[in-house]
């Protein structure tokens, strides 16, 4: 959608924005206040480096969606808008305490009220109530107003939820750091110049105003092409509930908060690309966001994508937990899983969900162990490229959810182009180099498969008591520079052929004795 509804972009200065009785809204749907200690400190070098001569400092973009009568959206820039209220704030606080003290009482309470005014808000003279010039999200809002607006600290600071906590730590953080700056002065004049004539003036915004949401997410999306600021979370959250109707949006919010509460904030953009390529060509967490708009485009859309990712949620933690209680019973799949939790593998996980979600149990497990062998084979053992794994699971998890594959043996068929021949299997294993320090127990359970395998056994890597051994040592002694230059050493002794299974006390009896010893 091309963005044609700009109304303004223009260079401000923090005066410029809170000037003029505007105010400020953080929509309900956006994210809670997140800044932490190295967004603050960054900050802060940002305001010394005005104070040591720089002439302006640009803060970057901030997008607005203007409501009418001078009340504004903040699309993107609320991080730093309530962090810079926090300064204010911690500023004002250093002027009180030379008024508590009695130093030029009455002038820095005049300065307090004025600056108050004109940086957080005044009474209307009409209704004589308070207004805020920013208000933040339903999460933070009352935390802000009731406790730092007002400066009344909270009752214990261990019971708020933790972006209040955020917004409270910043507030002590910036105190810190002007008491610090402003401990040689008690002049109350000049720390209410160092707010008014250098943070406000000389901080400058790039300031986009738009007239509707959707034209406020393209910019908002175009400004975080790279991934700067705003995850794909944000992106999608934010674009998911502007095309929300009144009526949908509580029940929306509800579905949205369930699915990342289940997944986890952290890992929600990793599994909302891979449930979106189970189903749809391959694209790139960069590109995604586009992809999702292209598709979603009203408020029904939003509740089935929404429905889709809740049921998927709890499949997708299971599918990298050999231990949820979803594969009670199954052993089988709880193997595999185990396998796959050792493999470091994920990019199969998009096969895996549309294959659970569209075939039977037995099924299911018979493609998994497909993915386990190949991800042995394509990658611990071959090394080889990732990409091309990538495209191939993508072409046949579509082609699963469009039921064009049924069984397991049409999708091993599908993927066979990862399947590594067996003379290229047993010339790679026969060089593989998997380290003791890093990758123990990927060793152990290679060992011990080849055990199993030999023996017609069913140990565990996990619970039997053995130990590897090296039968050229790590650090072999002069008895094996004859067989093993020390030039070469470090090339095989942690080659999987020369690892062997002993028990503790045979394996401290071998210590680095030669192998003909």
């Amino acid at each position: 959608m091309a963005v044609n509804n700009l109304l303004d972009t223009s260079t401000v200065s923090l005066s410029d924005i809170i000037g003029n009785g505007k105010i400020y809204k953080v929509p309900s749907y956006q994210r809670d206040y997140s800044w932490k200690l190295d967004h603050w400190e960054d900050l802060w070098a940002d305001i010394q480096a005005i104070l040591d001569g720089e002439r302006v400092h640009y803060m970057g973009s901030i997008v607005l969606q203007n409501k009418g009568e001078k009340n504004y959206s903040v699309i993107d820039g609320q991080q730093r808008l309530a962090t810079l209220t926090l300064i204010v704030l911690a500023i004002i606080k250093v002027i009180q305490n030379l008024a508590d003290r009695n130093i030029d009482k009455a002038n820095n309470e005049e300065r307090i009220k004025l600056l108050k005014t004109k940086f957080l808000g005044d009474r209307d003279p009409g209704s004589l109530t308070y207004s805020a010039k920013l208000e933040l999200n339903e999460n933070n809002n009352n935390f802000f107003q009731s406790h730092l607006l007002v400066f009344r600290p909270p009752i214990n600071e261990k019971t708020l939820r933790d972006s209040d906590k955020l917004l409270w730590e910043a507030y002590k953080f910036f105190l810190l750091r002007l008491t610090e700056y402003f401990a040689t002065t008690e002049n109350g004049e000049q720390i209410t110049n160092f707010l008014n004539k250098q943070i406000a003036e000389k901080l400058k915004f790039i300031q986009i105003v738009v007239d509707d949401e959707l034209s406020a997410y393209t910019v908002f999306e175009t400004l975080n092409y790279r991934g700067e600021r705003l995850t794909v979370s944000d992106l999608l959250k934010n674009f998911l509930f502007s095309l929300a109707t009144q009526s949908d949006l509580v029940h929306i919010k509800d579905k949205w908060k369930r699915t990342v509460d289940t997944i986890g904030l952290d890992m929600f953009p990793v599994f909302l690309r891979h449930y979106w390529i189970s189903k749809n060509r391959l694209t790139s967490e960069k590109h995604l966001f586009k992809s999702l708009k292209e598709t979603v485009q009203n408020s029904p859309q939003v509740i089935e994508l929404l429905d889709e990712l809740e049921r998927n949620a709890q499949l997708y933690n299971a599918l990298t937990s050999s231990s949820d209680k979803i594969w009670i019973g199954q052993r089988e799949i709880i193997k595999r899983i185990k396998e796959m939790e050792l493999f470091k593998e994920k990019q199969a996980l998009p096969i895996l969900l549309t294959s659970y979600n569209n075939l039977s149990t037995e099924e299911f497990a018979k493609v998994l162990r497909v993915i386990t062998v190949i991800t042995f084979r394509y990658t611990i053992i071959g090394g080889l490229h990732t990409n091309l794994k990538e495209e191939v699971y993508n072409k046949a998890a579509i082609k699963i959810t469009n039921k064009e594959l049924t069984t397991a043996s049409s999708i091993a068929k599908e993927v066979k182009a990862l399947y590594t021949s067996d003379k290229d299997f047993k010339n790679d294993f026969s060089t593989t180099i998997i380290s003791t320090k890093r990758q123990k127990r990927l060793i152990r359970y290679i060992l011990f498969e080849i055990e199993n395998q030999l023996s017609h056994l069913d140990s565990s890597f996990e619970d039997n008591p053995a130990t590897i051994e090296h039968i050229l040592p790590e650090n072999a002694g002069e008895e094996w520079a004859a067989s093993f230059p020390p030039s070469i050493q470090d090339s095989f002794v942690y080659r999987l052929g020369n690892y062997a299974l002993l028990e503790d006390d045979k394996n401290r009896e071998c210590a680095t004795k030669s192998f003909n010893a």
